[in-house]
C-alpha cells in the first residue's frame, strides 16, 4: 500500500530574521491539530543554538534532525534527501505527515525548490509551501542591494514580516517596498511569531518554478560568509557580552551571533537551569532563559558568530576572554592564534 506524500513546508529568510520563532509557532500548531510533524533544522556553525531553542518548546514531535556546519543547498543536501528518505520510510502511522524545514538564513531556496525531483524522494513528497520570514528592522534597502534576500523573497509562497512591533515606522516603510516589488506574493505582518488568525495557511502554498536569469550572484551569501564556534567551560561577563557583540568588528561585517551561556553571577532559576540563550540580529542582542532539557540535562555553553571577511583567531580569543573561572579554576582549552 502507498504512503499519501510527506509534505514539506520550506522555512527560510535572512539570519535572525525569527524563523525559529516561526518554525515553533507552526510546530505547536500541528501538534495541537494531532498530526505528526517533524522538524529539520539547518544552521550554519557547528553547534545547533536554534535546536535547542525548539527542544526548549518541548512539543510531541515526529521527529528533529539538526543539520550543522553547512548549508542544505549545497553541502548538506544529501544528508536532507537522506533524512527525509528516512522518514517516508518509516510505517504508516509512525512516519510524519508533514515536515518543517528551516534553512540557514545564509541559504539560497532556489536549490531546494526540487526535492520532489529526487529519485529517492518522488512520488513520496510534495512540497507545500515556501515561507520567507523577514526582520523589518534591517535596512530597507537590503531588498535591491542583497540578491540572496531578493531570491528568498521572491521564490515564496508567502511572506512573513516580523518586529513590526519593535519599530512600527520600519514595517511601514518594508511593507511598501515588499508590496510594490512582489505584489503577487500574500504578506502578512506579525508578532512574536504570530500571524493573524485570518491569515493565508503556509502549507497551502503555490510554489513557483525558478526564476530565469536568478543564477548565484556577488553578495552576502553562504560561500562568502564564515562561521566560528567556541566552547565555553565557565560562566561569561554578561556585560562583556554584550560590548563585545554590540561594537562595530574591527574587520568584516557581523552578520550574526547566538550561543548558550551561563552568566556570571546570576544564580540558578527556580526551574534548576543557569543557562541562557543570547541571539544577535539587527543590532540588537536578545536573552532569553533556556530550561534544562527533558532528561534535565543542560544544554552545551558555545557561542556562534557568522559573518564576512572577520578575523576568526581575534574573535575566538576575544569570546574566550568573557570566560570568569570560579576561584582557582582553569580554563580546559587553550586558544591558539
Amino acid at each position: 500500500m502507498s504512503h499519501r506524500a510527506l509534505e514539506v513546508l520550506i522555512v527560510t529568510g535572512p539570519l535572525g530574521a525569527g524563523k525559529t520563532t516561526a518554525v515553533n509557532r507552526l510546530l505547536k500548531a500541528e501538534v495541537a491539530a494531532g498530526r505528526r510533524v517533524a522538524v529539520l533544522i539547518n544552521e550554519f556553525g557547528a553547534v545547533s543554538v536554534d535546536g535547542a531553542l525548539v527542544d526548549a518548546e518541548r512539543p510531541e514531535l515526529a521527529g528533529v534532525e539538526n543539520l550543522v556546519n553547512g548549508c542544505v543547498c549545497c553541502s548538506l543536501r544529501d544528508d536532507v534527501v537522506a533524512t527525509l528518505k528516512a522518514w517516508c520510510d518509516q510505517p504508516e502511522g509512525q512516519r510524519p505527515e508533514r515536515v518543517v524545514l528551516e534553512t540557514t538564513g545564509l541559504a539560497d531556496p532556489t536549490d531546494l525548490v526540487d526535492l520532489e525531483q529526487e529519485p529517492e524522494l518522488a512520488g513520496r513528497l510534495r512540497l507545500a509551501g515556501l515561507l520567507t520570514v523577514v526582520s523589518c528592522l534591517g535596512p530597507v534597502d537590503h531588498l535591491r542591494t542583497r540578491p540572496l534576500l531578493r531570491r528568498q523573497v521572491a521564490l515564496a509562497s508567502l511572506l512573513h514580516l516580523s518586529k513590526g512591533d519593535v519599530d512600527p515606522s520600519a514595517a511601514v516603510a518594508w511593507e511598501g517596498d515588499l508590496r510594490s516589488a512582489f505584489r503577487h506574493i500574500p504578506l502578512v505582518l506579525t508578532r512574536n511569531g504570530v500571524a493573524p488568525t485570518d491569515s493565508p495557511d503556509p502549507w497551502r502554498g503555490d510554489l513557483r518554478p525558478v526564476p530565469e536569469g536568478w543564477e548565484a550572484t556577488a553578495g552576502p551569501s553562504f560561500a562568502a560568509a564564515r562561521s566560528f564556534t567556541t566552547a565555553w567551560d565557565h560562566p561569561v561577563d554578561p556585560a562583556a557580552l554584550e560590548a563585545l557583540l554590540l561594537a562595530p568588528p574591527a574587520h568584516g561585517e557581523l552578520l550574526r551571533a547566538k550561543g548558550v551561556c551561563a552568566f556570571a553571577g546570576w544564580a540558578a532559576r527556580n526551574d534548576g537551569s543557569d543557562r541562557w540563550a543570547f541571539q544577535l540580529a539587527d543590532g540588537r542582542l536578545e536573552i532569553s532563559p533556556l530550561p534544562l532539557r527533558a532528561d534535565g540535562s543542560a544544554p552545551s555553553c558555545a557561542a556562534v558568530v557568522i559573518g564576512t571577511e572577520l578575523d576568526a583567531a581575534h574573535w575566538k580569543r576575544a569570546l574566550r576572554a568573557l570566560e570568569v573561572p570560579p576561584a582557582g579554576a582553569r580554563r580546559k582549552v587553550t586558544v591558539r592564534p
